[in-house]
């Protein structure tokens, strides 16, 4: 499969939803300079899926004879902040859809009233929504991928240096040895490097501890006896697909084995709050014997309530027993000072 560079524009929200204008094209000619967006600022919403896959859009596939169509690219996306090329991360294996597929993608956001909830997000910017449904089926929709190809850099990769061009074109790597060094500069690949190289381990606890880092295996298993249920934690959705094991203390940050498999270092997110959760965008912060999600004062409200994100809202405890609980405590502390620390800044 071959590896591409593609361009997004830039966003505040973690692509999960359109941010505005702020650091926008201002090129007269592109597409987010004219409509005051890009179809790409859903990139990261993972609360909207068809059979398990993310429909989405890249400009870069956008060719004028859609010559992408059937074809199967690993996609390393970057956006432009200022003068600055910075590499976000990858998607590691996008299905540039045909026309049909699209069109059929369109059926389904109408059905499922998801295209208002979109409307809405633009209208909360003061972006007219009139021209938001294209004509051609794969201007709106050109690509889809499985949630858990998208994988994000902790922090952006500068890569100004070696690329020119800063167009919406698809390009070829520059560096033949960039996907190497960027795999590893990701923190998850790191981690499962270090359990792979890790010769004290048998190898039945090296598949144990990989599955429990990306959030499944037997970490996920102990994280629904745990919470006594599989359901998220905020919208109380119980699709499988689309639900993660979220450590609270983070993988790297645990002394121990028995820290990272611990079911209460874990809490049931949808993949999209998975991500805010993450990043200390959202915690979980005690008060009057209860436990309340605090959003990041760097969050828009009123977009995060179209994700169902409302500050204030209670985490259900009752399934935790008096020793979870502790430990619970315990986690959601040090979750709390990261999150302060980040949001201080």
């Amino acid at each position: 499969m071959e590896n591409k560079l593609a361009r997004i524009c830039f966003n505040t929200n973690k692509w999960i939803l359109p941010s505005g204008n702020f650091g926008k094209s201002k090129d007269r000619n592109s597409f987010e300079y004219d409509r005051g967006y890009g179809h790409e600022e859903w990139l990261n919403d993972h609360s909207k899926l068809i059979n398990g896959y993310k429909y989405s859009f890249l400009q870069p596939i956008n060719t004028p004879n859609k010559k992408h169509q059937g074809l199967d690219y690993a996609i390393w996306l970057y956006t432009m902040d200022g003068n600055r090329k910075l590499c976000l991360g990858k998607i590691k294996k996008v299905e540039c859809v045909t026309r049909k597929q699209a069109e059929v993608a369109i059926s389904n956001y109408h059905e499922s009233g998801w295209f208002d909830d979109m409307y809405q997000q633009l209208k909360s910017l003061d972006i007219d929504t009139s021209s938001f449904i294209e004509d051609d089926a794969l201007n709106l929709f050109n690509i889809r991928f499985k949630p858990h190809d998208l994988i994000w850099f902790d922090e952006p990769i500068d890569i100004t240096e070696h690329y020119g061009n800063n167009r919406y074109v698809l390009l070829n790597l520059a560096d033949p040895d960039f996907v190497e060094k960027q795999v590893l500069d990701d923190n998850l690949s790191i981690d499962i490097n270090q359990i792979v190289d890790d010769t004290s381990l048998s190898h039945s606890e090296r598949e144990s501890l990989i599955m429990a880092r990306v959030g499944q295996g037997k970490f996920r298993q102990h994280v629904i006896n745990t919470w006594g249920g599989e359901k998220c934690a905020i919208t109380l959705t119980d699709v499988r697909d689309i639900l993660i094991a979220s450590h609270i203390k983070a993988w790297k940050d645990c002394k121990t084995t028995k820290e990272r498999l611990d079911g209460a270092n874990g809490i049931m997110l949808c993949a999209h709050i998975d991500k805010l959760f993450d990043n200390h965008l959202i915690t979980f912060k005690f008060n009057n014997n209860k436990y309340k999600l605090e959003v990041s004062p760097s969050l828009d409200m009123r977009q995060m309530n179209g994700l169902g994100l409302e500050s204030g809202h209670e985490l259900n405890i009752t399934h935790l027993d008096f020793d979870s609980l502790e430990r619970f405590k315990s986690y959601m502390d040090y979750h709390n000072q990261e999150f302060d620390m980040k949001n201080a800044r």
